[in-house]
C-alpha cells in the first residue's frame, strides 16, 4: 500500500511541475530591448559592409545578437496590421538595415520622419541578398523587436 501511494505522489508531483512549466512558457514575454545591454555597438555602414563582404562570417558574428546601430532614416514603412519597419541607410545606397519595431514602441516610430538620424537596438535575424545575374541590387540586414534609443529629427 505504501509503495502505491508513493508512486501516485510522484506522478501527481510530475503533473504539477509539468503544468507549472507549461504555464510559465505560455505566459513568457520577450524583454523590452530598451532595457537590455547590446551585445554589439556598430555603425550602420560598418554593419552593411561586413555583411556585403562575407555574409556567412557576419552571420556567425551577429546572428541572434542584440545590435545597437545608428544612421540616417531612409524610410518608415507601415504594414496593413499597423507594424512599423524603419529603414536605415543613405538615399544613394541600395543596401539598408530594416528594423522591425517592437509594437510597444509604435507611438515613437509613428513620429519619425525620413532624413532623421536615429539610434536603434534590435536582434539580428539575418541578411537578405538581392542579386540578379551577379549584379548587387541592394541587400538588407534585418533587426527584429527593435526599439528607438535616440532620435534627432530634422
Amino acid at each position: 500500500m505504501k509503495k502505491k501511494t508513493f508512486i501516485w505522489l510522484v506522478i501527481l508531483l510530475g503533473i504539477v511541475l509539468a503544468a507549472l512549466y507549461a504555464y510559465k512558457e505560455y505566459t513568457r514575454v520577450n524583454p523590452d530591448l530598451s532595457h537590455v545591454r547590446p551585445d554589439v555597438k556598430i555603425g550602420y555602414n560598418e554593419l552593411l559592409d561586413e555583411y556585403s563582404a562575407n555574409d556567412s562570417l557576419a552571420n556567425a558574428k551577429y546572428l541572434g545578437k542584440i545590435i545597437q546601430t545608428s544612421g540616417p532614416l531612409k524610410e518608415v514603412e507601415i504594414s496593413g496590421g499597423g507594424y512599423y519597419t524603419l529603414i536605415l541607410g543613405d538615399n544613394q545606397g541600395l543596401s539598408s538595415i530594416r528594423c522591425a519595431i517592437d509594437t510597444s514602441h509604435n507611438e515613437t516610430a509613428s513620429q519619425l520622419k525620413a532624413g532623421s538620424t536615429i539610434m536603434v537596438r534590435g536582434e539580428c535575424t539575418g541578411f537578405k541578398k538581392n542579386e540578379l545575374l551577379g549584379e548587387n541590387l541592394g541587400s538588407d540586414v534585418e533587426l527584429n523587436r527593435s526599439v528607438i534609443i535616440l532620435q534627432n529629427n530634422k
